[in-house]
């Protein structure tokens, strides 16, 4: 398969830019103060960005190959591919689907190879918005986290889920360290 070749043109995103450009160019953004015109780049460049991870997305699912065997972890192989199954995934830019193929087999899970390709989260959140939660969850009340979140990524998470993932990411950071106790660690000061 030639992966040179751009079988999707990234219209979608194309389109919200020039939608942004023209905000920015028309009447509504010549009277705006710079106040309002950050909030309004910022709001809209957020959109810019979810909406190429989007087309992004889009093009891997166009190109996802499908393979001849999966077997699971116990060597349980699954016979049966089907197209078209989806997941959305919270973003740092807003929320995403993800379309892959799931290799199935009866009374056992589906499995989803281009997650783990693309190291995806079992939950729905991103690792972006994990680490986020954790940053703003370890510098005081997850209150303050919900709103520094929201502030800087347009995203409405509850005070639970930052510190359900906050949690997670301090399991993960933990597993890490002791996956690596047996490597020898220098610190570059």
């Amino acid at each position: 398969m030639d992966t040179t070749s751009h079988d999707c043109d990234f219209g979608a995103a194309r389109e919200r830019f020039e939608e942004l450009v023209g905000f920015l160019g028309g009447a509504e953004a010549l009277q705006a103060s710079h106040g309002e015109l950050e909030a309004q780049i910022s709001e809209r460049g957020r959109e810019v960005f979810r909406q190429l991870y989007q087309d992004h997305l889009d093009l891997r699912a166009e190109r996802e190959e499908r393979l001849s065997e999966v077997t699971d972890a116990q060597g349980v192989a699954r016979h049966y591919a089907e197209e078209g199954h989806h997941r959305t995934l919270a973003t740092i830019f807003g929320p995403v689907v993800v379309e892959r193929i799931a290799y199935r087999r009866r009374g056992e899970e589906n499995l989803h190879p281009a997650d783990a390709v693309l190291n995806l989260p079992a939950e729905r959140h991103s690792h972006g918005l994990r680490r986020l939660a954790a940053i703003e969850a370890s510098r005081g009340a997850f209150e303050g986290a919900k709103e520094a979140i929201e502030r800087g990524t347009g995203q409405e998470l509850g005070k639970r889920q930052i510190e359900e993932l906050a949690r997670r990411a301090a399991v993960d950071v933990e597993t890490f360290y002791q996956e690596r106790s047996g490597v020898e660690r220098h610190a570059v000061w």
